[in-house]
């Protein structure tokens, strides 16, 4: 693991006032341009050459919606005026054994633009997360948030991946669900889990952060992505 790609994927501080992701950054590598908004509501990751991969409750009341595909411009990823819909979604099976809020949305465009997605496990692992979440007075971000957690991440089988918060408020805030939780190897990062907020039990004096995990999912996701995203 080299916490040194994470660093270089973000490298502008933002204003604490004005940040989605708590205590997080601009996203000044092309690499996120990937991470999409869904509905103004949540975030997404785009997979395969036309899905995108996000949290269940994200699109439970509306089963359809937009996704906006980011641009990368003066080095940032921000905002763009590309709107694509979503024609039909699907999520796994309900299981008491894993965390299955997970959502494969189908675009209506290809974006040929789909992050790969690991069935490693990340227990003990460096992660970072990016997100669309609210700025400090409630408007959508004009520009994505990127942040590295300074704690490693934890598997709970029956919960999802589990990061601990120290200062209990740094990561993801409203509007990060369905977010990708990345993690890289060598020179390579790929999504591992997706946000679905505070872990059960979680407090102001012990904050999680919890994501669905990609590897407890994967033969979902494997046989949505090939029907459905290629």
């Amino acid at each position: 693991m080299k916490t040194s790609l994470f660093l270089a994927l973000s490298a502008v501080w933002m204003p604490l006032a004005a940040q989605a992701i708590v205590n997080g950054r601009f996203a000044t590598d092309p690499f996120l341009r990937g991470v999409v908004r869904i509905n103004d509501d949540c975030t997404g990751a785009l997979i395969g050459n036309k899905c995108v991969l996000t949290a269940h409750h994200c699109l439970a009341k509306n089963r359809l919606g937009e996704v906006m595909i980011p641009d990368y411009k003066n080095s940032v990823v921000g905002e763009s005026t590309k709107m694509v819909k979503i024609v039909s979604s699907t999520a796994p099976e309900y299981s008491n054994e894993r965390c299955y809020d997970m959502e494969i949305a189908v675009l209506a465009e290809p974006h040929n633009n789909g992050y790969n997605l690991t069935e490693t496990s990340v227990q003990g692992q460096s992660v970072a997360v990016a997100g669309w979440g609210f700025i400090g007075d409630y408007t959508i971000p004009k520009a994505l948030q990127f942040l590295q957690y300074t704690s490693k991440a934890r598997v709970v089988p029956s919960e999802g991946i589990i990061v601990p918060v120290p200062d209990g408020a740094s990561g993801i805030a409203f509007r990060d669900s369905g977010g990708p939780l990345f993690t890289c190897s060598g020179d390579k990062c790929f999504v591992s889990g997706v946000a679905n907020g505070r872990a059960e039990g979680s407090s102001l004096l012990n904050t999680q952060h919890r994501w669905c995990d990609v590897r407890s999912n994967w033969a979902w996701i494997e046989a949505t992505v090939k029907a459905s995203c290629l």
